[in-house]
């Protein structure tokens, strides 16, 4: 279990992880002219050029000789939590929109608290319970007003129907993902093992453009074109920066306590989107924001 200072570094990182991410949201929102899966082959591949420059650039190397299990666990996390859950989420975004995506996105923590639980024997303490029910609510909260609802009206039944099956499934893979890989992560270096899990991440969507033809135009979004604008920057902030912050929260602390404070991104989506996108700041919004910024507090301090 993290102590001291780890813990504290992991918390802070998983809260940055938040912030960066909602920053690449709303770049990411303005690249959709490109396919999901391209998006995805994209900010993985110039991802994982940053981490190799940056790991050179440290002096750092790879760990071949770790444990066949270590491997195993990093190596199919790549495949669950990148190749897979990154591709669903970004199909599900295209379907329902920002607004609606961050309603569905609130099954990602409890999901994972409840895998932490039961798979790696992490405690819940009675301040974490009521600090992240406060998270919980004020997403849904902020969420869920009349302006977000409405949008449901000028959806089909099938895409609101296909949308939220694809959203939940995508954090599914993502939280299948990080808790296979969290036995693994204080046995590797936190730049090494975020290169491991995004390489394998890539070479696996590699793998299904080749078997599928009507997948390859995929590979289009690798020439430089005018979109590289916006998504160059949201893969440097949701993929680069964003998983080494990721990565390092579940390294460093509880992978419940990361789940709740990662679930601050959608509050923080909010916000930029008042001010990058001139969505509105409702009442609400504000009521919803502030009581989950008052759970992440009370995860923090526990």
């Amino acid at each position: 279990m993290p102590h001291g200072g780890n813990r504290l570094l992991g918390e802070i990182l998983a809260l940055s992880a938040a912030m960066s991410w909602a920053f690449s949201v709303i770049l990411f929102k303005r690249s959709e002219r490109i396919s999901p899966g391209g998006i995805n082959l994209y900010k993985n591949v110039v991802a994982s050029v940053l981490l190799t420059v940056t790991l050179f650039a440290v002096g750092g190397t790879i760990d071949w000789d770790r444990s066949s299990e270590d491997w195993w666990r990093l190596c199919v996390s790549g495949v669950l939590g990148i190749a897979i859950a990154d591709t669903l989420f970004f199909m599900a975004l295209r379907r329902l929109g920002a607004g609606l995506l961050a309603i569905v996105d609130c099954v990602y923590a409890p999901m994972l608290v409840i895998g932490s639980v039961l798979f790696l024997g992490e405690p819940l303490t009675m301040q974490f319970i009521v600090g992240g029910l406060l998270v919980l609510g004020g997403v849904l909260w902020a969420t869920t007003d009349s302006k977000i609802l409405e949008s449901i009206q000028g959806l089909s039944r099938r895409d609101l129907r296909i949308g939220s099956l694809l959203g939940v499934s995508g954090i599914a893979f993502m939280v299948a993902g990080i808790l296979l890989v969290k036995p693994a992560l204080p046995r590797g270096g936190l730049i090494e093992v975020s290169l491991i899990r995004l390489v394998t991440g890539v070479l696996a969507q590699l793998c299904w453009v080749a078997f599928r033809a009507e997948q390859r135009s995929d590979l289009h979004v690798l020439r430089p074109q005018p979109v590289w604008k916006t998504l160059f920057p949201a893969a440097f902030l949701g993929t680069y920066i964003s998983m080494l912050f990721w990565i390092g929260g579940f390294k460093w602390a509880n992978a419940s306590v990361a789940a709740v404070l990662n679930q601050m991104s959608v509050v923080f989506i909010i916000l930029l989107a008042r001010i990058f996108l001139n969505e509105p700041l409702t009442q609400r919004r504000m009521i919803g924001a502030l009581g989950a910024l008052g759970g992440a507090v009370l995860v923090l301090l526990q």
